[in-house]
């Protein structure tokens, strides 16, 4: 903690005013991490009052020191809580808004598209016409998407060319007026959207919103606490920007 070379004023102004700028976030993170517990606490305590009164006692070690210090800052344990929490809630939201926000743009593209319709209907007749010979399989309605990973399986008799290569050539023939020219644009969502919507799993959503939700409850706990036993010197900003955030939070 010592190669921090921080002031332990600035520590005490950043904490007891939300303020970020002299010492950051990560920093606060580590403070928070190599805070003394309570039974470290007791020990260099129990060592201060015992060498009070006494010539050759041994003064702390630096960082059972820094330690101390950082115990004497009023309510500090509960307040880098919530400063932590804060800043990873509106993160943590962030990057669920944007999964949701790219989630639903692909589906969105997916339904909307003309050009998938048209895709997925050269697929179905290209189907039909090489069952033609099979009642069943030469005239279906639709077909099952574990389908389309295969396209690129299906060989022509010279085995030059997948049945996947073809339906893209033969859209880009038929049904893309530009193809080819500079006007050309990619006709469905970007690669990029669609794996990572393949990646996405409600399960994960469910369960960080369920830990958020936890995490909440806890940062409530956390300003009530604090709110209470703080002096009305050091009651403000603390209580008014965090009822604020827990009050958007829900």
């Amino acid at each position: 903690m010592s190669s921090l070379h921080l002031d332990m004023k600035d520590i005490q102004h950043a904490i007891l005013n939300l303020d970020n700028t002299v010492v950051d976030l990560e920093t606060l993170q580590a403070l928070f991490e190599n805070r003394a517990q309570q039974d470290e606490l007791d020990k260099i305590e129990k060592h201060i009052k015992s060498s009070k009164d006494k010539e050759n006692a041994k003064p702390l070690d630096k960082p059972e020191q820094f330690l101390y210090q950082l115990s004497l800052i009023p309510n500090f344990s509960g307040r880098v809580f919530c400063i932590l929490f804060q800043s990873s809630f509106s993160e943590c939201m962030s990057s669920i808004m944007k999964k949701l926000d790219t989630l639903q743009r692909v589906c969105k593209a997916l339904k909307d598209s003309k050009t998938v319709k048209q895709v997925l209907g050269l697929v179905l007749a290209f189907g039909n016409f090489m069952n033609g010979g099979n009642r069943s399989r030469g005239q279906a309605d639709g077909f099952t998407l574990d389908i389309l990973p295969k396209l690129k399986d299906v060989k022509s008799s010279d085995n030059m060319k997948s049945l996947l290569a073809y339906i893209v050539a033969y859209y880009l023939r038929h049904f893309d007026e530009d193809a080819g020219r500079e006007t050309c644009v990619y006709p469905l969502p970007e690669p990029h959207d669609l794996f990572q919507a393949s990646q996405m799993k409600f399960e994960d959503f469910q369960k960080d919103l369920t830990r958020l939700r936890k995490d909440l409850r806890a940062c409530t706990s956390e300003v009530e606490k604090v709110c209470k036993v703080s002096d009305e010197d050091d009651l403000q900003p603390f209580k008014d920007k965090m009822e604020d955030f827990l009050a958007q939070g829900d």
